[in-house]
């Protein structure tokens, strides 16, 4: 079973995006459309669920469940967005090692400016807490960061910021509004985020369009990235995880790949609520 243990860890990782990182590419933006929230490719009341899928020898099974849903509300007197991340090992695989993430994200309507992040998660016997303020105090921009796991207890953070900047959740989204006509085939691009008490760099490939056939759904036309992950316990030397979006308005995920160490992982759509556009890249 502690094979069962990392991998799993590792797989709701993959989804908020956890185990590709490198130090920070400091003042690097990825290129995005107007992030006016009438021209964003979502709207509230988004809902996605995702099966983790797990496969070596005779297991070959959904083991863990991950699922996102944006809302509309007010914060300080400001119009913003509440993005609810959470992931969770299946019932069954939780008697052996338990896993739950839960992600929350503040972040203005028009132009996806974060303001508040928390997080708490589970792993076996190790929890951990984030709380995020974002200052963004002209000269004197930083993530105010309150911070507590089962090994340290209770500690403080400030940790830098810049526009480019983003917790988890708040990459997602706004990775959805990259302006896709920008990137070259081939290239490699940066997406940076804060977790714990530092800053990483989240490095992908836009491989181009694909129409890919994915279970439960059928042929879909798609945009692939690819992710260059760490090499380590779980990933091996030169693998890269697979990512597949819808090619359409709405450019969610539908689809990812990696391969590891000992089998492989999988994670799929299995729904799709309150979407802002009709899914129109499904071609059979």
């Amino acid at each position: 079973m502690k094979r069962l243990r990392i991998i799993v860890a590792v797989l709701l990782c993959i989804l908020s995006f956890q185990a590709f990182c490198t130090a920070a590419d400091k003042g690097k933006c990825v290129k995005v459309r107007n992030l006016n929230e009438s021209a964003l490719v979502f709207k509230g009341g988004e809902q996605l669920s995702f099966a983790i899928h797990y496969k070596w020898g005779v297991i070959n099974a959904d083991v863990a469940k991950f699922s996102t849903r944006l809302d509309t509300t007010v914060f300080n007197g400001r119009k913003v967005f509440h993005a609810s991340m959470s992931g969770a090992t299946q019932k069954f695989y939780s008697s052996f090692f338990t896993v739950d993430e839960k992600l929350d994200s503040w972040f203005t309507r028009d132009g996806l400016v974060p303001l508040k992040f928390t997080r708490k998660a589970q792993e076996g016997n190790y929890t951990c807490t984030n709380l995020y303020s974002y200052i963004w105090n002209t000269g004197n921009t930083h993530i105010k960061a309150s911070l507590n796991n089962s090994r340290k207890g209770d500690y403080y953070a400030d940790i830098p910021l810049d526009k480019c900047t983003f917790d988890i959740p708040a990459m997602f989204y706004f990775m959805r509004n990259m302006d896709v006509s920008s990137l070259t085939v081939g290239g490699r691009y940066p997406m940076t985020f804060a977790v714990d008490d530092d800053v990483y760099t989240l490095h992908f490939i836009y491989y181009g369009k694909e129409e890919k056939k994915i279970s439960g759904l059928g042929v879909v036309k798609t945009l692939k990235f690819g992710f260059q992950v760490v090499a380590g316990d779980v990933f091996s030397e030169g693998s890269d995880l697979y990512a597949w979006f819808s090619d359409d308005a709405n450019k969610i995920p539908l689809l990812f790949v990696a391969p590891l160490k000992i089998g492989q992982v999988q994670g799929r759509l299995v729904s799709a609520k309150g979407l802002k556009h009709d899914f129109s890249s499904l071609v059979k």
